[in-house]
Order: structure tokens, then sequence, then C-alpha cells
């Protein structure tokens, strides 16, 4: 081989696999990437609760499926932080210059459909994402449904005062529960969607005669406690107290909340 043959060799190989990836890589444009990427950076964080929460907020603002639709939604529970937890498959149509009158183009551009998919974990979208793929043939873009509204309801705090002094003296855990479940009152229906609340989160604490429950829903945590000399108190603690890493949101935090002195 004559000098300089190998490297003129190399250089024709990558030419080649170069042309073949771009020949073959899904169809897509820097436009679409970087829409693709903005609606991926911006759904990531706060996080969803799930897949239909993550496809809710991707398509806040877009209007025209055309333009932006939601194709595939996966759901991934775990409570690892570092796996994945939600997955989208998402289409962006770039219109190019076929939608701008003549006398606005300085060059014509070809329209271009893309695909791509993103996961999410806890932190956000994953490295890496959204990766563009091949969109699925005749694939239909997908409305999530209206998100449950969470909260705890008004007519609660009374429903627990109620409760807690119908039980008997020494109630087990496990008791208190199925009293709360059974006689709580029925979620309101949210007027926007037709669908009522979301069921909030319980949970129940017995300890030498004493007793704290909680019902916990959009970031509200609703307390009550029974203590052993018939003392019944209902009430909703601030949030800096019920937040995660501070005393928190359960049966035995409603009784350390309610007989703690609070510091002087």
């Amino acid at each position: 081989m004559k000098p300089g043959g190998t490297t003129a060799l190399t250089a024709a190989v990558l030419a080649v696999v170069a042309a073949g990836y771009f020949m073959t890589r899904p169809d897509g444009n820097s436009a679409t990437d970087e829409k693709a990427r903005q609606v991926a950076e911006r759904i990531g964080y706060p996080r969803g609760t799930d897949g239909n929460a993550y496809a809710r907020s991707a398509l806040e603002g877009s209007t025209d499926q055309k333009y932006f639709a939601v194709l595939e939604i996966t759901d991934s529970p775990t409570d690892d932080p570092q796996k994945v937890r939600a997955g989208l498959l998402f289409r962006i149509y770039d219109p190019g210059t076929s939608e701008s009158p003549p006398s606005f183009r300085l060059w014509d551009e070809d329209p271009v459909t893309a695909c791509y998919r993103a996961d999410f974990n806890y932190y956000g979208v994953t490295d890496g994402g959204p990766d563009r793929v091949r969109c699925p043939a005749d694939a239909k873009p997908i409305v999530p449904p209206p998100a449950q509204r969470t909260g705890v309801p008004e007519n609660y705090p009374e429903a627990f005062k109620t409760i807690l002094t119908a039980l008997p003296p020494a109630p087990t855990q496990d008791e208190v529960l199925a009293e709360l479940r059974a006689k709580l009152p029925p979620m309101p229906v949210d007027p926007e969607t037709k669908l009522p609340w979301k069921e909030p989160r319980l949970d129940a604490f017995v300890k030498d005669g004493a007793i704290g429950i909680i019902a916990a829903g959009g970031g509200d945590c609703l307390n009550g406690v029974r203590l052993a000399n018939g003392t019944v108190e209902a009430w909703h603690p601030p949030r800096v107290q019920t937040q995660p890493g501070e005393i928190g949101c359960s049966g035995q935090s409603a009784l350390v909340l309610y007989t703690t002195p609070p510091p002087h």
C-alpha cells in the first residue's frame, strides 16, 4: 500500500459510516430537537405523580395536535430516585417555510415530523434525553384523563372529632383506620372535571390510651388526636412542620405535635 493509503482508507470508511448514520437517523432537525429538549426539561420538575401527569404538563399550551402530540405514556413505579418512573413518546411537527408567505422566505426549508422518547426519574428527564426515534406507524395522539383534585375536604375536621369521640376506650390501630374509612364523608366532586377528589392518605397511631390520626392530600395534612383523658382535637398544622425532613405527617406525628410543648 502506498504511503498515506491507510489514512485515506480510514477516512473513507468513516465517511461511509457517517453517511449511513445520517441516512438512517430518525427524521428531525435542530428546531425539533430544541423543542423536544425544552418540553422535557419544563415538565421534568416538579415531578409528576405518574405518566399521565407528565403528559398533561407536556400538553399545556399546545392547542393543535398537528404541531405537538403525545403518542405513548408509560409508567414504571419505583422508590429508587435514579430509576425511570415514567416515560413519554411525543411528536413534533416543524412546518419549515411551507406556512410562511414567499415574501418572508430567505430560503426554503422542508417540513419535518419528528418523534422523541423522554424518560423521567425523580430528578427530571434522564441523562441524554429526549432521544429522537422513529415515529410509530399509524400512531394516534393521546389525551390523558383530567387530574383528580387532591386535598382534605373542609368537613373532615368535624368528622375527625365525631369519629374520635365515638371510638371505644382502647381501640387498635386497625380498628381506628376501619372506623375512619367507614365513617368519613364521601369525597366531593370537582365541578370542572366532574371527578371525585382523590381519597386522602389515612394513618393512625395508638399508644397508652392516646390516639393520633391524619388525612393527607394535596400538600395538606389534617391532624386529629384523642388523649387518654378524653380530650379531642382536630387541626391543620403549618406545612413547614409536616413536610419531609421535619416532623412529618403520620398518626404518631399528630400526637407528638399536640403533646409536645412549643419551644420558648
